[in-house]
């Protein structure tokens, strides 16, 4: 008996050091996007930034969809990582210097020419 008590108490230590000590949020963030390159660059770009689980960006409504760990990264800088790629974020507005950088089809309004 003394020996069950003595597992249990070790599984329950165990379980209790290995528990997930992260958080996770799913958000939409709507962006100027504008085609399939937009798309690729946005989401290789933050999927391959630290605390970001995924981004996936719906080019139909404009919208991403990033889960992301809120103990590693903040909605607000993951925004900014999006203006700085030139595109807006919601209300963060596109890095101008990074807008002149896309590809012209990339641009506002890129795909209307």
């Amino acid at each position: 008996m003394r020996y069950f008590i003595l597992g249990l108490f070790l599984c329950f230590l165990i379980g209790m050091t290995t528990a997930q000590t992260s958080k996770t949020s799913i958000v939409l963030i709507q962006t100027s996007a504008e085609c399939n390159s937009c798309k690729i660059r946005l989401e290789d770009k933050l999927n391959y930034t630290s605390g970001i689980k995924y981004a996936e960006l719906d080019l139909d409504d404009k919208k991403l969809k990033v889960k992301f760990n809120t103990k590693q990264i903040t909605l607000a800088e993951i925004r900014k990582i999006i203006a700085k790629i030139g595109y807006d974020a919601d209300d963060v507005k596109a890095i101008l210097e990074a807008v002149k950088n896309l590809p012209l089809c990339c641009q506002p309004g890129g795909m209307d020419r």
